[in-house]
């Protein structure tokens, strides 16, 4: 097929989704510091991707790839088992969508076709923590001594010169709010592992494609005892025929009042940029816009105007533009 790309950009609204190794009992935040003096929470590609895998692995009937460890001692890494590669027992998804190393033998290599962002706060952090302690179990752990102490005992001691046990405290960095993150995949790549000699059915890869825009449409995070919501607020994407990420940097939100609003400007100036076509040699071609599906929920910012597509409903649009490119193209 043609070297055509799916790229999306979603907005999301949550509290924070990663962290750093803390100090004493604070747990910190991943963020990171801009020129202006402003820091802002992310969460890592890679805390996003496990989530996104997590969901497939549950909902989409995904096979998680058999993992080893290779090398020696203390230089020993895990990674994927290339037996049932080399075997073609199954081409795992994870393999195919997200890349891999193997080192075993000759050293193969897959740059992942699935690519995503980190995970970046539309606002800036302000400091704010959140105090935690476990007084439940100490208030629980008070009475189960005075229960089994009972009565006066043989020393002189009751039930009621039993201390209460102090609970345990730490602080958590917390915040809530907007983020956006983009998945970029190149349709033309998905299935095909020339390191193993696999050609996937048009079927399958079609269905790979789907399952990732299925686990964006219904995506959670599990983070320190919390379930985080991450179905889409806003997309912006398509598929396109070049390889771009064509919205992630213009996809920002301002406040009007209490409410926030997507920067349509910025979006505008990109839906009205020309794709060059690579079979003609004039310089007429299409917009990004004649490519573009835009989702918004309803209520949720302040301007919504002419977009009266749901997130979802601009997802399942795309997942038949996805099948589009595959039918399309040469693919068996």
């Amino acid at each position: 097929m043609e070297k055509r790309a799916l790229t999306l950009t979603v907005i999301v609204k949550a509290f924070p989704l990663n962290y750093d190794e803390g100090y004493g009992n604070i747990a910190v935040a991943k963020k990171v510091h801009r020129g202006n003096g402003e820091t802002y929470l992310f969460a890592s590609r890679q805390s996003i991707r496990y989530s996104i895998a997590g969901w497939c692995f549950e909902n989409a009937n995904w096979k998680r790839a058999v993992l080893h460890e290779a090398g020696e001692g203390n230089k020993k890494v895990i990674q994927l088992d290339p037996t049932p590669l080399e075997k073609k027992e199954y081409y795992f998804e994870e393999a195919d969508l997200f890349g891999y190393m193997i080192t075993v033998g000759n050293t193969r290599t897959r740059s992942a076709v699935a690519r995503l962002t980190h995970l970046i706060s539309l606002e800036a952090y302000y400091g704010d923590q959140e105090f935690l302690n476990n007084k439940g179990f100490a208030d629980r752990l008070t009475s189960q001594k005075r229960q089994e102490l009972g009565g006066p005992s043989s020393n002189g001691k009751d039930s009621n010169d039993v201390k209460s046990v102090d609970p345990n405290l730490a602080n958590i960095e917390t915040g809530y709010g907007y983020y956006k993150y983009t998945l970029a995949v190149d349709l033309d790549r998905v299935g095909e592992d020339e390191n193993f000699g696999i050609h996937l059915d048009k079927a399958e890869k079609i269905k790979r494609v789907k399952d990732l825009l299925d686990a964006i449409k219904f995506l959670y995070r599990d983070i320190r005892g919390r379930r985080e919501d991450l179905h889409p607020l806003f997309v912006v994407g398509g598929v396109y025929p070049i390889k771009s990420l064509f919205f992630h940097n213009a996809v920002n939100i301002y406040w009007r009042g209490s409410k926030a609003c997507i920067n349509r400007e910025s979006i505008e100036q990109v839906l009205e940029v020309i794709i060059p076509d690579k079979e003609s040699k004039s310089s007429a071609s299409r917009k990004v816009r004649d490519y573009t599906k835009i989702g918004i929920q309803k209520g949720e910012f302040g301007n919504e105007e002419d977009w009266n597509q749901s997130p979802f409903e601009a997802i399942e649009a795309l997942k038949k533009d996805v099948e589009g490119a595959f039918n399309d193209g040469h693919d068996s």
